[in-house]
């Protein structure tokens, strides 16, 4: 069979597959096209490219996985999402931290390897996968990875020749063979890109992704969150129009301090429809985010939606240090992040809590460590019995349940449909 066509079988063959089904919107935008002047595969956010030679040393189904994995950086939007790692920890840190989120998620969709498969060269494994990565965020890896390198300066930039410690089935254990990510990307390109060309490329990978969500319902193929382990429903963002009671709860927190503050709004935030202050230093500077950990937010993709929210909070309004806050009936985790960083932890899957829902344990966990933010952002279902009490201004988002207004700070519900 010629080999064009045979690769078009096998992209068709995926794309109607009950495990890949919801990636083939994103399969079918762009073009396909195979060319030597590059060494393995890409892609430019939109355009997938293939070298021919590389790719036909495998079997069928290791080409399906080179397939699935260009299009997760694509539906992932990681060109474009990801430049800014890029200029902290360099291109190849981050390609690698990318290649372990991919293949993990493609490894979970088809663990028994029944239409795509690792590649595998002469016996050695070609491509990065580690199930200790499972569950993890791109940037959690990526500081992983340089903790590695600092502690084992020696092992080179990918921490080639880390401990393999994986369980059966060849399922863990760094990359087994070095550095062998088989593929890189135009980094340099995405850079370039203008606001506008950035702004079409994400809107156009959101409609995708919505087709693939379509043509999986009509299939008959589950669209819960539990059925998604490619983990797509996170990488739509969130339809709801949270920005004008966003920029009420902002101006209330921020014309405390300097009413003045207002009187010239700050250019870079009016096309988004929120009136912030040219002051930036009498804005918010600092800003907990909180997520509701308990068993109540685990079903459906609620929790989903709101971290989607969370990501467009903390892009609007630029803020210097987020505290990112997990709880239940107490304080499961805190971590600590910039407004440039931040965008990358919301995908965070594990939640560190597991019983009740009691919100005052966070307003006691802010004292004890002396944290004084100027604003507190909740996210909750609003199944709560005790509100309590608050020293800064805080904003309740209650997901899927438009009946329940905080009878303390302001509330913005998320509707089912958003």
């Amino acid at each position: 069979m010629d080999k064009n066509r045979q690769f078009k079988k096998i992209k068709i063959m995926l794309m109607r597959s009950d495990k890949f089904v919801r990636l083939s919107g994103i399969m079918m935008m762009g073009k396909t096209t195979m060319t030597t002047d590059i060494p393995t595969a890409c892609t430019d956010g939109r355009n997938e490219m293939y070298n021919p030679e590389f790719i036909w040393q495998f079997t069928e189904k290791m080409v399906g996985f080179i397939i699935i994995h260009e299009n997760m950086h694509k539906a992932g939007r990681h060109l474009i999402t990801y430049k800014k790692l890029v200029e902290i920890y360099g291109h190849k840190l981050v390609n690698i931290a990318l290649d372990y989120w991919n293949n993990n998620r493609i490894k979970k969709a088809d663990p028994n390897e029944e239409l795509v498969a690792m590649p595998y060269l002469n016996g050695k494994q070609v491509g990065l996968y580690d199930v200790k990565y499972d569950g993890w965020t791109v940037l959690q890896i990526i500081k992983d990875l340089k903790q590695e390198q600092e502690d084992n300066p020696d092992q080179g930039e990918n921490g080639e020749g880390g401990e393999g410690g994986g369980e059966g089935g060849g399922e863990g254990g760094g990359e087994g063979g070095g550095d062998e990510s088989f593929d890189d990307h135009d980094w340099e390109g995405a850079s370039e890109m203008s606001e506008e060309e950035v702004k079409k490329l994400g809107n156009d990978i959101k409609q995708a992704i919505r087709q693939g969500q379509m043509a999986a319902k009509k299939m008959g193929v589950g669209t819960g969150a539990g059925s998604d382990l490619l983990g797509l429903n996170e990488l739509v963002v969130s339809k709801v129009n949270w920005k004008q009671q966003l920029q009420e709860f902002a101006s209330s927190t921020c014309t405390a301090k300097q009413e003045s503050s207002w009187r010239r709004p700050n250019r870079r935030f009016l096309h988004q429809g929120i009136i912030m202050p040219t002051l930036i230093s009498e804005s918010i500077t600092e800003l907990v985010f909180t997520r509701d950990a308990s068993g109540s937010m685990h079903f459906g993709d609620r929790l989903t939606k709101v971290t989607s929210e969370m990501v467009a909070i903390a892009k609007a309004l630029r803020i210097e240090k987020i505290h990112l806050i997990d709880w239940d009936g107490a304080v499961g985790s805190h971590e600590e992040f910039t407004a440039d960083t931040f965008q990358y932890a919301p995908s965070i899957k594990q939640v560190h809590g597991g019983g009740g829902t009691d919100p005052t344990c966070v307003a006691a966990y802010l004292k004890e460590k002396q944290i004084k933010p100027d604003a507190i952002i909740m996210l909750t279902d609003g199944e709560i019995n005790n509100w309590g009490n608050w020293e800064s201004p805080i904003l309740w988002v209650i997901a899927n349940n438009t009946k329940i207004t905080a009878p303390v700070g302001k509330t913005i519900n998320l509707e089912e449909a958003a």
